[in-house]
């Protein structure tokens, strides 16, 4: 028999819990913290046989509930009972949000708002290991334009920071490299200070930072969170100028090579496909969003028929049919770029 208790405030006593249990950077009272300050939070201690077995933390704002387990992997019946608890505790809250679930779900009143993926290399025990699976092409290349980069610029700096002893300023010059790099290739993404601050404040607790420096300058650089065994990668950047020697790539496989001498276990390069993540031999995972409601309503079909509407425009869009329609606007953007 399942029995819920519902607590208000973090669970910040069961942190190592949460941590063991679900393994996901998100799913942490720090994240939740630093992300969602606002958020009125609270917590259900699930029991079976009076054995702890899940422990859901979800966050209310305005009439909508937020859960917070994410990229986690939680039976379907605990998640229909936590659900149908929130309804009962909280009459103001209309309708409940599950973000990045590995596993599907087919509940009452529900529908999906987006399916994405996580692209997850499991690691192994050694880097040699590592680099004898890779593909030939992929490993030579790796090495090739280590050595070029070594050659050309020997005062280069591979470094590796942790936790406390990541700067703001380190965090500031990744990202304004990442912010450079998508603008060269046509796409504006949204960078505020409250963006920034968050993923400093939060790799302060459990950050990880690996990037490349010539004479105090950066080159490239990723960060992450080293969370129990998983390793997961937030930002990834590199200056342009130094695109020959695809120092993007090489600052990646340093964090990698990083993460199997810190015995980690997963390497998570997160949302979306690339080709670079599949020659780093990352294998696809499904994740579902779901919207939960009280009860039916004019909201809830008009959220479903967005949500049908914008992931067929998705699947469209990367279709095998739209290829020649993006390779010909790549092509524009880069002649748009040569006549500027």
């Amino acid at each position: 028999m399942i029995l819920i208790e519902c607590l208000n405030g973090l669970p910040t006593e069961y942190e190592s819990f949460i941590i063991e249990k679900y393994d996901s950077f998100i799913t942490s009272c720090r994240y939740i913290e630093v992300n969602y300050p606002n958020y009125d939070v609270y917590y259900m201690l699930v029991y079976e046989s009076s054995v702890l077995i899940e422990l859901i933390v979800f966050g209310n704002w305005e009439n909508t509930s937020t859960c917070f387990n994410s990229l986690v992997d939680i039976d379907q019946v605990v998640i229909q009972k936590c659900t149908e608890k929130i309804f009962e505790i909280f009459p103001l809250i209309k309708k409940i949000r599950i973000e990045a679930s590995y596993k599907s779900y087919f509940l009452d009143r529900s529908f999906l708002i987006h399916r994405d993926n996580d692209q997850i290399l499991t690691l192994p025990s050694t880097i040699e290991e590592y680099s004898l699976k890779l593909g030939y092409h992929t490993r030579k290349n790796i090495k090739n334009r280590k050595v070029r980069l070594l050659r050309d610029y020997p005062e280069v700096k591979f470094m590796a920071v942790f936790r406390i002893d990541i700067e703001k300023s380190l965090i500031n010059k990744i990202i304004q490299l990442n912010y450079d790099r998508l603008k060269y290739k046509g796409i504006i993404p949204t960078v505020n200070e409250l963006y920034i601050d968050n993923i400093y404040n939060y790799s302060q607790h459990y950050g990880c930072v690996t990037y490349l420096e010539i004479e105090g300058v950066i080159i490239a650089g990723c960060i992450s969170t080293a969370l129990n065994k998983g390793v997961f990668v937030h930002v990834i950047s590199f200056d342009t100028d130094f695109s020959k020697y695809n120092v993007g790539e090489i600052c990646m496989y340093y964090l990698i090579e990083s993460s199997i001498e810190r015995k980690m276990s997963t390497f998570h390069f997160l949302w979306g496909k690339t080709e670079f993540k599949k020659r780093f031999l990352a294998e696809s995972h499904l994740l579902y969003s779901y919207f939960i409601y009280r009860a039916y309503s004019l909201d809830f079909f008009y959220r479903k028929i967005k949500a049908v509407a914008s992931m067929t425009f998705n699947r469209i869009k990367l279709s095998k049919y739209s290829k020649p329609l993006r390779g010909l606007l790549k092509s524009y953007r880069k002649k748009y770029k040569c006549v500027i």
